[in-house]
Parts: structure tokens; C-alpha cells; sequence
């Protein structure tokens, strides 16, 4: 072997290790959640899905919102739609990155007519990416949602929870 081709067969071996790194993504990491206006608002709902999984048997796709006011206590009352702006803190940016999304209910919980059974909380899977803004909404449109005291909003990534808002749900 010439001299050459040792320093080639050598810069090849050494090359190989630095072009597999590259392809590798970056490794994703949340640092937080920041929540921005939690309150009351008024969604423009785009569809509802099914889902039985949680107390109310379905979800509301939004197509639009509005802050009507920043602040935890809000009336219960049919028609209030509470909830809150997220952006998840991490890198790299827009990364997507699955979370969970819990609502925990004051005692006895929620209890829907249809099943009558007592859901102390509700959870759903989501995805969303770093950086981005993203709305959490709880609407209360039936009488059985109008439970006055302390409810809740998780995010969780994993068995980390990354996020706590509270609001207190008061009698109008």
C-alpha cells in the first residue's frame, strides 16, 4: 500500500463517523411551557370528532379564537369556554413533540348523564412543535359541566409534567 492510499483509507474511517452524525436529527428537548392569557374565549369551532374517551364522548376542532378576558375565575355558566395559549420552550425549534393533555375536575368530578359515572379528570394525546402557540380549551356547554371549584389544565411529556394552570369555576 502507497502512503496515499493509507491517508485516504485513514481520512475515510475518520469522515464516516462525522457524515453519520449529521444525518442524525438533533435530540428534542422541553424545557417548559409558558401559558399566556388564561381566561374566558370564544372559539369558532371548525368540526367535532368522537372520542370516548373522554367525559364528554367528543372533541372541537377550532378554527379561530378570541381572548374575551385573562383571568382565573370564571362564572360557570352554559356557553363559557375556558382555556389558555401554550407555546412549548425547548429545541430545535418546530420540532414535534407528543404531549398530554390532562383537565382535572373539583369533587364528585364530571358526571355525564348518558354514562353516570363520576370522571374525577380527562386526558387526550396531542403533537405539537417547539416554539408554536397553541390553544387548550374546556367548553362548557351542559349543565353537568357547570362543577364549581378548582379545575385544572396539565401538559405532560411522558411522566413530566410540564405545566399547571388552575381556574376557579364560581356560581354567576
Amino acid at each position: 500500500m502507497r502512503r496515499r492510499d493509507v491517508i485516504k483509507a485513514i481520512g475515510g474511517a475518520v469522515a464516516l463517523p462525522v457524515a453519520a452524525r449529521a444525518q442524525q436529527p438533533e435530540a428534542v428537548k422541553i424545557e417548559r411551557i409558558e401559558v399566556a392569557r388564561p381566561g374566558l374565549y370564544e372559539i369558532q369551532a371548525r368540526n367535532s370528532m368522537q372520542d370516548q374517551s373522554i367525559s364528554t364522548g367528543h372533541k372541537v376542532a377550532v378554527r379561530g379564537y378570541k381572548n374575551l378576558r385573562t383571568g382565573t375565575q370564571i362564572d360557570a355558566k352554559i356557553g363559557a369556554v375556558i382555556g389558555a395559549e401554550l407555546t412549548i420552550v425547548g429545541a430545535p425549534r418546530n420540532a414535534k413533540v407528543p404531549i398530554k393533555v390532562v383537565w382535572r375536575y373539583p369533587a364528585p368530578g364530571l358526571v355525564n348523564p348518558e354514562t353516570k359515572v363520576p370522571r374525577p379528570a380527562d386526558e387526550y394525546s396531542d403533537v405539537h412543535q417547539i416554539g408554536e402557540k397553541f390553544p387548550v380549551f374546556w367548553g362548557l356547554s351542559q349543565d353537568w359541566h357547570l362543577v364549581t371549584g378548582t379545575w385544572t389544565l396539565e401538559v405532560w411529556q411522558g411522566d413530566r409534567k410540564l405545566v399547571e394552570q388552575q381556574f376557579q369555576l364560581v356560581k354567576p
